[in-house]
């Protein structure tokens, strides 16, 4: 696949990207570097920002800021708000970023929670149970050998 560089006029992203691209995540327009795609992996960040100077680019948004709304709400047309906002009313708009923030953070400490989760190998439910199984000779009580994991939607045993 052929790619070529390009920076978007709404929120500053940059990069390589498929040829013919012309939008971004943000629903920004990606303006083409006049580089081919050899030359743009040679450059360093301090040629790419002066050639990104020189042609007078200047985001209405941070990358960073309009990723974490779009992460959010999937929507362009809050971050088109967020940015008219944000030429009203800075402190309001920094409130609200914060809140869009905040709303990120929480999913990915569930998220992070779940992938932490024990999940059964053959069915992928969550529902388990643990206990201990088989008979020990040193005690000789039935359940103090080994922890078994046992899958309460389909049955399945297995040792964690």
């Amino acid at each position: 696949m052929k790619l070529e560089a390009s920076i978007c006029s709404k929120c500053g992203s940059k990069g390589l990207g498929p040829v013919g691209s012309r939008k971004c995540f943000c629903g920004g327009d990606r303006i083409v570097f006049n580089v081919t795609e050899d030359e743009y992996l040679e450059m360093s960040d301090y040629e790419i920002n002066k050639m990104i100077e020189e042609m007078n680019i200047q985001p209405l948004i941070s990358k960073e800021d309009a990723l974490s709304i779009y992460n959010v709400t999937h929507s362009t047309e809050i971050i088109d708000a967020m940015i008219e906002l944000k030429q009203k009313d800075i402190i309001e708009y920094g409130l609200k970023l914060s809140q869009f923030k905040n709303q990120l953070e929480q999913r990915n400490q569930v998220n992070q929670q779940e992938q932490n989760q024990v999940h059964c190998p053959r069915c992928g439910s969550a529902n388990i149970t643990a206990g201990q199984r088989g008979y020990s000779l040193l005690t000789g009580f039935v359940g103090s050998g080994s922890t078994v994991n046992r899958c309460a939607n389909c049955g399945h045993k297995w040792k964690p």
